[in-house]
This record gives structure tokens, sequence and C-alpha cells, in this order.
């Protein structure tokens, strides 16, 4: 048969000349789904709910899956904000963690349903339990006798949750003969913010063959601002476990769950680590410092991928003080810190040259597809915001000119563009849906009960002698299905497709570069284009 025929479809390949693409590599994949060889078109978007913030949402996160009900709580801000669910024993209230760009902070069902209304969340507390402002002043009380002991005392706040904070300095020495207590005074009250500070642990000094330690003397309400320490030695408490705990920086961002109860986040060039399981504890010992500013952070297994403005970094290891740092060998910087996602056991983020990504090795997903200049003036990768579903990259650009995103299927190697466009989004792993904001509306990934319209553009196909292709054949699930042809570049019109038999197209005309374009609304098996209908039905 002198004609040709496409049984396979593929995605596009800018990088290629027209030409040059291989038979079944499309110059225009738009709102299709090819991964399982035909021609599919997206569902449409299921619409969701409405939400309630002003402004463009950039981020949304569902909130609710510990609630006995399918309810959808959804947090959103008209910003970028990093969200991660807490990793605490015997939490029932689901406590989630942000970072919004002012300060770290912490939710829970009470905190974050509270109030009425729907902007969600309603309220949070600051994340991380200050140190207190003040040392405790120290005065003996009563008399004594026999070797006297010198001691300091301590004191920490500790929330409603029974998190610990930073100690408060150390008070003046004092020496304590036995038979006199020490009185405590100038003890500081609640700390000013939105902290769930409830008491205050206080601690002395205590020495011994094995050093010197703060062990446990009392817990009072945090408005008590004096104690007196009657406590005997050999009733004291636990050791001091707070000595070398920290506040989150105030302008920490990035924030990420890790394996092993740990979360990190950056400021600038540091990255920063929690206790294992403690969120609100970020001992400064854990800070490690790369050579440029952090852009995003990525997890895969145990590894954190520190994504900057240079090289990209691996932190690996299962506790903060045992964390290795490698730098990857790639100078591809991080240009959107939207843009990263997990897909595959891979971090995936974009840079200047394409969609990279870091695993086991780092690879350019779209080295193939885009030149480097294609791919700046396509996309502007610093607008580039992305999410991973059905182990696919769903990524969304704004040029400043156009508005779209775009698919890629990495296992096919396949890279797909949608015309339409959404400003956040949110993989739901309980629900295996991405959930997506489209002209503000919270919608649901292909999962609408009508088809979008999937256009597809094959290559230019080149005949040495000019031929007239006067039959087209398309196997469709249904008819009609819309196919414009194109002989030298020049459309030959618009034809419906109404069943599986060959039809014939224009003739009188005789050309050396055929086209076709498929436009429909349902799955396409096959097409192609022949000479005669005689060698379509024997094809």
């Amino acid at each position: 048969m002198t004609g040709y025929a496409v049984r396979q479809f593929k995605g596009i390949a800018p990088r290629a000349e027209p030409r040059q693409l291989q038979d079944n590599q499309a110059q225009v994949a738009l709102n299709c789904k090819l991964w399982h060889g035909s021609l599919r078109p997206l569902q449409a978007n299921l619409f969701v709910g409405n939400l309630s913030k002003p402004g463009v949402i950039q981020t949304i996160h569902r909130f609710g899956h510990a609630t006995p009900s399918d309810t959808q709580y959804w947090f959103h801000w008209a910003s970028d904000v990093d969200v991660c669910r807490g990793q605490v024993f015997g939490d029932v209230q689901e406590r989630t963690y942000y970072t919004d760009g002012t300060l770290p902070k912490v939710t829970d069902g009470t905190l974050a349903l509270s109030g009425g209304g729907t902007d969600y969340p309603n309220a949070s507390y600051t994340l991380g339990i200050p140190q207190p402002a003040a040392a405790a002043t120290v005065a003996l009380n009563g008399t004594g006798s026999g070797i006297a002991e010198t001691r300091v005392c301590a004191y920490t706040y500790v929330s409603a949750w029974g998190e610990e904070g930073k100690p408060a300095a150390a008070s003046a020495p004092i020496d304590v003969l036995p038979g006199q207590t020490v009185d405590l005074s100038a003890l500081s009250g609640a700390p000013t913010g939105a902290y769930n500070i409830v008491s205050k642990r206080i601690y002395r000094s205590v020495t011994g063959s094995f050093g010197t330690a703060y062990l446990f003397v009392a817990e009072i309400a945090v408005a008590t601002t004096s104690y007196n320490d009657a406590v005997a030695a050999d009733t004291l408490g636990e050791q001091l476990p707070s000595l070398a705990y920290s506040m989150p920086p105030a302008t920490l961002k990035g924030l990420i769950s890790l394996p092993n109860g740990m979360m990190a986040g950056f400021d600038g060039k540091d990255v920063y680590f929690c206790e294992p399981y403690k969120p609100h504890a970020w001992p400064l010992a854990y800070v490690m410092t790369v050579d440029y500013d952090v852009v995003a952070l990525g997890v895969t297994d145990t590894t954190l991928v520190v994504l900057t403005k240079g090289f990209p970094y691996l932190m690996q290891g299962t506790h903060p003080d045992n964390m290795s740092m490698v730098k990857a060998e790639i100078p591809q910087a991080c240009v959107s810190k939207r843009s990263v996602a997990f897909l595959g056991g891979a971090v995936v983020y974009a840079s200047p040259d394409g969609m990279f990504a870091i695993g086991n090795g780092t690879i350019n997903l779209t080295e193939q597809i885009f030149t480097n200049n294609e791919w700046r003036a396509l996309f502007l990768p610093s607008s580039i915001h992305g999410y991973v579903y059905d182990d696919k990259y769903i990524g969304f650009y704004d040029n400043g000119t156009t508005q779209g995103g775009f698919i890629i299927d990495p296992k096919r190697g396949d890279f797909t563009m949608l015309d339409w466009y959404a400003t956040a989004g949110y993989y739901d792993p309980q629900r295996d849906a991405l959930f997506l904001v489209v002209s503000g509306l919270l919608v649901k990934f292909d999962e609408g009960v009508t088809n979008m319209l999937a256009t597809w553009r094959c290559k230019v196909f080149y005949s040495p002698r000019p031929i007239n292709c006067s039959a087209i054949r398309l196997e469709a699930a249904t008819y009609p299905v819309s196919v414009q042809v194109f002989a030298d570049g020049v459309s030959k019109g618009v034809f419906s497709i109404t069943s599986g038999m060959a039809q014939r197209l224009p003739s009188g005309y005789t050309a050396k570069t055929w086209e076709f374009s498929i436009s429909s609304a349902v799955e396409v098996y096959s097409c192609a284009i022949a000479e005669s209908m005689t060698e379509m039905a024997n094809g």
C-alpha cells in the first residue's frame, strides 16, 4: 500500500524536525492519554467543591483522613505553603505541620476545624516551644549543716501536648547545706504568641561520677512565677531531655517529612532537621550547610534531596546525627520550588535545561524531546508547578503569554500537552486521586463523566514522488471522529469519519508531504491514508 498509517500513538518531540519524527510520534498531542497505545482523550475534570479563601489558590491539602466519614476538609492558601503530617505517637487528631513564609505552624483536628467557616485551617499554633526569657533567681531558705552542695537551677516551658523546650539560662550557682531549701523566683510567665504552653518544669544540677546533669524537680503551672525547692536528692526525676533543643527558624520553609520520625526544612543555605518524633525540637547541632541557596527539598527512601541554585546535594541517614552529605556531579539548579515531586523512586524538578529526576542516578526526562532553548522559551521553567499521578508527572506553566500544562510519562517516554491550567494540586494516596484547582474551583483530575477533546497531529510523511492520498480509514470506539488532512502543508479539509470503513478524500492534486490531525472525544485505535480505496481495502 502506498500510504501512511499510525497504529500506536506516541507523544510530541519538537526537538526533531517534523519529517524526522518516528512514524507514530506527534507534532501535536493535546489533552490525550497515550499510555494504552491508543489515542484516548482525557476525561473532563470532575467538580468537587468551592474554596472560600480569596486570591489565586496556590496550595491545597486534604485534611480529615482520620475522620470516620469521607468528609473532606481542604486546607488552602493563596501562597506557596509546605504541608506534612506529623509522625506523632498516639495521634488521633491528625497533627499537621506547615511553613507558610511567616512562622512554622502546627494544627490538628480541633484547631483546624474550629470557629466556623471553611477557611481551613481556621487556627494553629506556632511550631516549637520557646526558651523562657529569664533565668530563675535563687535564694536560700532555712538553716542547715554539713557539706554544702553547689547547684544551679533551670526550667522549661511545656505544651499541652507534652512537648518540652530549651531551658532558660541557668541560675546563678548557690551553695546549699543539708536541711536548707531553695526559693526560686522571677520565673517567666507564659510567652507571648500563639503557643500551647500550659506548664513549666523545674530542674536542678546534680554532680556525680557520671558528671553533671539536670534532674527533674517539679512541674508547675505556667502562670506560677516562684517555687520552693525542698525535693530530696534521692527523689529527683529524669534527666532534662531538651537541653539542646531549639525553635525552628522563623523563616523556615520547604517543610518535608522523612522516614524515622524526621522532618526537614531550610533557610538560606542551611538545612534543618527536627529531633526524631519531636517536630517541635530543632537542635542546631543537626544543621547541615551547602554552598548554594536551597530552593526546595525532596525525599526518596532515606535520602533527602537538597535542590539549590547550583548543584543538588544528597543527605542520607536514619537519624539527624548520622546524616552524610554528597554533592551531585551535575550543575543543574532547581528553578521552581513548586515543580518538585516524587516520581518512580526519584525526585523530579524543573531546571533551566529540562525536567530532571534524581534517584539512582540523574536523568533529564525531556532531553530527547526539547532543546534547551525550546524548553526555556515554551515553558518558562521558573513558572512550573507539578504533581505525580499514576506514575506520571502532571505539570503546569505560565510563560507570560500562555498558561497550560503537560504530562510526562517516563515509562513510555511520552510528552503530551494540556490546553488548560491549574493553579494548585494535591495527590491523595488514600483515594489514588489528583485534586487540582482550576479557575478557582476544586476538581478531580481525569474523573469527569464526559471526555475532553483530544487533538493528535502526526509527523510529516514524505514521498520522493508526488502522490495523491485519496482514501482514509480510521478505527475508533465510536463515531463520528473528525480528521483534518494536509498536503504539502495546506489543509485539504476536515472530514467526519463515520465508520471503520475506508472513506474517500478529495483527488485531482498531488503532494510530497502528507499529514493528518485527529480531533476526538472517543478512543481512536488507528488511522491510515492511502493512494486509493483499493489499496486501503487490501492494506
